[in-house]
C-alpha cells in the first residue's frame, strides 16, 4: 500500500498545472482557503463562529500540514520501497561489453547539459564503458495526471547518471516497488560531485552521496548489473550481499 502512496506522491510533485507542482497547489489551496475565512471573519467584526465553521478551518490546515508531510515522507523515501535481500548469493565478477546495453527502470538523480532532476521509474539502460564508467541512460516521456497536470516540457527527453567505479559506496541487492510494480533491484550509492550552478567553471563543490535504484526486468538482468559491478578492480566498491 505504501508504494502507492508513494507513487502517488510523485505524480503531484512531478507534474504541474500553470507552472506550480501540483502538491504545491493542494498546500495554498487549503491555507489559502483557511486564510480567506478567517479575513472575512476579521473584516464582519469577528461575530460567534458555529461548529461547522471552526471545523472547516481546522480540517483546511490540517489538509495542507498532512500534504507539506506527506510531501517529505516521500521523498526521503526516494518515491519507492526498497527491502534488501541479505540472503541472495552475489553472482560472479563478470564485466559487461561496452556495447551492451541492459534494460531497467531508473529512480534517482539525472543530468542533462548542466540541468539536473530527480525522476522516478524512467526507463532507461544500463551501460558500462571501455573506460569501466557506468552510465543510466533514461528518457523521461511526456506525461499528465488527473487530465489536468503535465509534465513540464524540460523534464522531456533523454536525462543520465554517470559514475566511475571508485565514486561506488555500495551495491545492494533487494525488491522494489513502485505502485503496483514490484521486482529484483538493485541499490547503488554512489560519490557525486556536483556541477557549478553558475556555469562559470567555478570550483566544484564538495562530492554527495546519492542513491539511484534500477528495478530489473527479472533475475537475470539485475544479475548481469550486478556481475559488471563486481567487476570493478577499485577497491573502494563495498558488496554487500
Amino acid at each position: 500500500m505504501s508504494a502507492r502512496f508513494l507513487e502517488l506522491a510523485y505524480r503531484l510533485r512531478q507534474h504541474r498545472i500553470a507552472g506550480w507542482r501540483i502538491d504545491r497547489w493542494g498546500v495554498t489551496l487549503a491555507w489559502g482557503a483557511g486564510a480567506l475565512i478567517l479575513l472575512l471573519w476579521l473584516l464582519r467584526g469577528m461575530p460567534p463562529l458555529s461548529a461547522g465553521h471552526w471545523f472547516l478551518l481546522a480540517l483546511l490546515a490540517l489538509a495542507g500540514t498532512v500534504l507539506l508531510i506527506f510531501r517529505g515522507w516521500a521523498q526521503s523515501r526516494s518515491y519507492v520501497v526498497f527491502t534488501p535481500q541479505p540472503g541472495l548469493i552475489a553472482p560472479d565478477a563478470v564485466a559487461l561489453q561496452s556495447s551492451d546495453k541492459v534494460p531497467v527502470r531508473a529512480t534517482g538523480r539525472f543530468e542533462v547539459e548542466g540541468r539536473a532532476g530527480f525522476f522516478a521509474d524512467l526507463m532507461a539502460y544500463w551501460r558500462t564503458f571501455a573506460s569501466r564508467e557506468h552510465a543510466v541512460m533514461a528518457i523521461a516521456h511526456e506525461s499528465r495526471f488527473l487530465g489536468v497536470g503535465s509534465r513540464p516540457a524540460q523534464d522531456v527527453g533523454m536525462w543520465y547518471a554517470f559514475f566511475r567505479p571508485e565514486t561506488v559506496d555500495a551495491v545492494t541487492a533487494g525488491s522494489l516497488a513502485f505502485g503496483s510494480r514490484e521486482g529484483p533491484a538493485l541499490r547503488v550509492a554512489y560519490r557525486h560531485t556536483p556541477a557549478p550552478d553558475d556555469g562559470q567553471g567555478r570550483a566544484r563543490s564538495k562530492p554527495v552521496r546519492t542513491l539511484l535504484f534500477l528495478a530489473c526486468e527479472d533475475e537475470d538482468a539485475r544479475g548481469r548489473i550486478w556481475a559488471d559491478l563486481l567487476a570493478d578492480k577499485s577497491q573502494n566498491v563495498k558488496r554487500e550481499t
